[in-house]
């Protein structure tokens, strides 16, 4: 077994490699976790999709983040084409109403963020607009049939000392992204690096087709009717080097972050993660996303962190964090009052 595991990954690419050395991880948060008391009547959501993929919603206010329900598997990464499963998308994406989201973050290009995007957008959420970059515009390009409805954030982006444009999609949510950087997958190395500047007019076929262009972060606020902020959350779906992927500080103090999503994988990639982004955020709570094992079928009942020592990751969040924080596995829902 040990010899067949090794030729496998001498066969792979570079990211099929992140599969064979991830490490085994017990199960994470599997129960509901609701921090709300009787009579609470406004109340955020969260579902976890699986990788970079959440529902977030306050009453009739919906954003996604961008979800992969296909996961090509190890070898099939490496050294044959991909494309979304859409059989897949639909039954899964199905599970939730999310016909009136009006928003779907996606912080780069790489397919695990991005492959699955058209299917739900056209089927799922026929309403949403797409918040990323020139690169994310351009891969979907006219193949997608969604490409148009990309909200680009590179020009508008702010970061720790930049307050930048918000985007509104209606009363009741504003969108800013923020500058970040991807960090290195293994040993200083990012995969599939690079920006795409005209609109693809077929779809991508291989792996390496779909480039990360640049990387942003988001803060989401969820808005009161005298244009206050009821509740604000931090989304990143790759690790990133502090200072790259933090908020404006200015912000911050007028509203620390009432949820910030973290993710772990290659956290030891980079310097001072999670603690850098505590310090600036001050969130309130913590959740984890893409930490496990996409090279394995959703269905299968366990998965595996990819190239991160989990447990150090959430021992070092947990000195510097005073507040809840949560490992969900798929399809675990969060309620949180509105402060």
């Amino acid at each position: 077994m040990l010899r067949a595991r090794r030729l496998i990954c001498a066969g792979a690419t570079a990211i099929s490699l992140a599969g064979c050395l991830a490490g085994a991880v017990g199960p994470g948060t599997t129960t509901n976790v609701d921090l709300t008391a009787p009579g609470d009547v406004d109340v955020v959501r969260f579902v976890y999709l699986g990788s970079g993929g959440w529902i977030i919603e306050r009453g009739e206010d919906q954003v996604l983040a961008a979800p992969l329900f296909s996961n090509p598997g190890l070898l099939t990464t490496g050294l044959l084409p991909i494309r979304s499963d859409t059989v897949l998308v639909d039954r899964y994406m199905s599970r939730y109403d999310v016909s009136a989201a009006k928003a779907i973050l996606v912080g780069h290009a790489h397919y695990d963020h991005l492959m699955d995007v058209p299917r739900v957008i056209l089927v799922h959420a026929p309403t949403a607009r797409i918040v990323g970059t020139t690169t994310v515009k351009n891969t979907l390009g006219t193949w997608s049939g969604v490409g148009d409805r990309v909200d680009v954030v590179n020009d508008i982006a702010g970061d720790q000392h930049t307050v930048g444009e918000w985007l509104h999609y209606g009363e009741g949510v504003r969108v800013m992204g923020l500058r970040s950087k991807h960090a290195a997958h293994f040993n200083g190395y990012t995969l599939y690096r690079g920006t795409r500047d005209r609109p693809l007019t077929a779809e991508p076929r291989w792996a390496t087709e779909w480039l990360e262009g640049r990387s942003h972060a988001y803060l989401v606020d969820f808005m009161n009717a005298d244009g206050s902020v009821a509740f604000r959350v931090y989304y990143q779906d790759a690790v990133s080097p502090a200072p790259a992927g933090f908020a404006p500080e200015e912000l911050i103090e007028q509203h620390p972050v009432d949820m910030a999503i973290f993710v772990p994988a290659t956290f030891d990639q980079v310097d001072w993660h999670p603690e850098a982004f505590v310090e600036n955020l001050r969130p309130k709570h913590v959740l984890l996303g893409h930490w496990e094992n996409f090279f394995v079928p959703i269905e299968a009942p366990t998965k595996s962190v990819l190239l991160t020592d989990l447990g150090h990751f959430e021992a070092r969040l947990a000195r510097v964090h005073d507040g809840g924080w949560w490992r969900p596995d798929l399809w675990t829902e969060f309620r949180f009052p509105v402060w």
